[in-house]
């Protein structure tokens, strides 16, 4: 027997669906089906070598030199690597699209490593913006890509899997008051990924008519017996509508869904003994602060052991103009629109100092979303936050160049960033 609350997300969720698709698809409808407008596995070579100045909300911002090499040897085979510095230390390398089955079968893999103090905010939409807490991490993942793909990328299967280690090495309070007496032991980390996409887009890159269903099965492999086992169901669809010359309107539907199968401990003091900042052993007067720290903390442990988290809202990919990882539940729903100003359609080849390859556009871009969080699902239509902004992208061979300014109920973000929002993996969320 459904509840009132499940009738209400299923027709909350499903209408805008049905609505995205009818529209993506009232200017693309004809007797055949909607054709790539160019090459999916174009073969140009180019390279760019370029100073990286990150700025990634929540993380901070970092500086540094990257470099990325497309089509090499003559073949479809990517490099890419950066070493970024700052807020955050982060460097890594990826080999991509190597062929083992020609345009059938293609095997990615890169590694990183990381020294970041995230900004964790406490659970739930309505959490406070200054009620935070900066846990100090470090560490490094190895991923692994193998992705079946058919009719010039429309249909993709994929298994993802990302591994490595990490540990905590202090605990930061709002005021960047150290908590440093807990467990800073390295532990593994594992994690799977199940997907497959459905890209009937005029282009995989570029999209400008046509529409893109993404599902993602996330499923962490945990060997922490304080943390539940669950899994992350991620649904992402993206229409495209043409107008004028070269424009674009692109709308965005997006639902996560945590699913716990093993539920761990919920008992406070059981996990304030396993899992706490050992606040006793401070002196008295750094005592409160630390409890009400290691409070914070605990809470929010409970409720991811009791409900699981879904993907969070927030940062590069949805709702702009807050931190990266702001809102975070057992479910999550977000909708947005974006017009694609293209003030360019063209094949300009460049050829400088450090880079050489295809410019194929400049672009002006305007956007609006909104979204929510919850741990139960009829909670999700009780409130939302709202974003909007603009932002100028430049695209190359291969790759897009993103900065965006968003606005919303928090104030301003600028985000400076690679490739189009909305997407299901990102460098800054990469599980």
């Amino acid at each position: 027997m459904k509840t009132i609350g499940q009738y209400r997300f299923m027709s909350f969720v499903l209408c805008p669906l049905v609505a995205l698709v009818l529209m993506a698809f009232a200017h693309t409808v004809s007797a055949d089906p909607v054709e790539r407008r160019r090459d999916q596995y174009e073969g140009d070579f180019s390279y760019f070598i370029y100073p990286i100045a990150g700025d990634i909300p929540g993380l901070g911002s970092a500086a540094g030199l990257g470099a990325t090499v497309i089509n090499m040897m003559d073949s479809e085979l990517d490099f890419t690597g950066f070493n970024v510095t700052g807020d955050f230390e982060a460097a890594g390398y990826a080999f991509l699209d190597y062929h083992l089955i020609k345009n059938r079968l293609v095997f990615d893999v890169g590694y990183y490593d990381f020294k970041v103090a995230p900004t964790v905010y406490t659970r739930g939409l309505d959490s406070d913006v200054n009620d935070v807490i900066l846990p100090k991490g470090e560490g490094s993942y190895a991923v692994g890509q193998l992705t079946i793909t058919f009719d010039e990328r429309r249909v993709e299967t994929y298994y993802r899997l990302r591994f490595g280690d990490e540990r905590v090495t202090e605990v930061l309070d709002k005021d960047g008051r150290a908590f440093n007496n807990i467990d800073d032991s390295e532990y593994n980390v594992k994690a799977h990924a199940l997907g497959l996409t459905l890209d009937y887009t005029d282009d995989r890159l570029d999209p400008r008519k046509g529409i893109r269903l993404e599902t993602v099965a996330r499923l962490p492999v945990n060997e922490n017996p304080y943390v539940s086992d669950f899994y992350v169901m991620d649904y992402n669809l993206t229409g495209y509508i043409p107008f004028r010359r070269w424009d674009s309107l692109g709308l965005n539907l997006f639902v996560s869904n945590a699913h716990v199968i093993h539920q761990a401990s919920t008992d406070y003091a059981e996990l304030q003994n396993a899992i706490g900042l050992n606040c006793l052993a401070l002196p008295v007067a750094e005592q409160p602060q630390c409890f009400s720290t290691e409070d914070k903390f605990i809470n929010g442990h409970i409720a991811n052991n009791t409900h699981g988290t879904a993907s969070a809202l927030g940062g590069t990919q949805r709702l702009r103009s807050f931190a990266n990882g702001r809102f975070y539940a057992g479910h999550a729903l977000f909708w947005g629109a974006e017009y694609r100003w293209n003030l360019t359609d063209e094949r300009t080849p460049f050829d400088i100092y450090m880079a050489k390859g295809i410019r194929t556009g400049v672009q002006l871009a305007f956007f609006a979303e909104q979204g929510s969080v919850a741990d139960n699902t009829s909670d999700l239509f009780k409130d939302r936050r709202t974003s909007f902004g603009a932002g100028f992208r430049l695209v190359l061979s291969g790759v897009i160049i993103r900065a965006d300014l968003a606005s919303g109920d928090e104030g301003k973000e600028f985000v400076l960033f690679i490739n189009y929002p909305w997407s299901v993996f990102s460098v800054d969320n990469p599980s």
